[in-house]
């Protein structure tokens, strides 16, 4: 291979891997039987989450760090999610509300954000529900 086609295969691997989607997928609780419609319900109230911030976040001028709303189902984008923070909540505990609250950073929510998030009835509402469901 002449040197100049190994730059440019170099240089074209580099700009495809820059151009891949690098925000964590949503995907089933491990916790749960994969037909379990339980998973279906516990996907659209995370999006939901990630759809409330990112209104939020333009409503603010601000933009997210990544594509929060990647791979959501539309359905989520009309249920309601308040992501405003509470008075009184409990910390953030090892286990899913820590899963869950890495995966809204790592999604690009902002930290900041985040952190609100955490503190919201969206949040502990979700946190609930996985709850429920694993002891059903």
């Amino acid at each position: 291979m002449h040197p100049k086609n190994s730059v440019f295969c170099v240089i074209a691997a580099v700009g495809l891997l820059a151009a891949c989607e690098q925000t964590p997928a949503i995907t089933a609780d491990p916790a749960l039987p994969l037909d379990d419609p339980r998973q279906a319900g516990l996907i659209i109230s995370e999006c939901a989450i990630y759809f409330a911030a990112a209104a939020q976040l333009e409503r603010d001028g601000r933009s997210a760090n990544g594509n929060m709303t990647s791979n959501c189902p539309d359905e989520a984008r009309a249920r309601p999610a308040d992501i405003n923070a509470m008075v009184s909540v409990p910390p953030i505990t090892p286990g899913y509300p820590e899963t869950l609250y890495q995966r809204m950073i790592a999604r690009g929510m902002p930290v900041d954000v985040a952190d609100d998030v955490a503190k919201s009835r969206a949040f502990w509402n979700l946190v609930a529900e996985r709850d429920s469901a694993l002891l059903l």
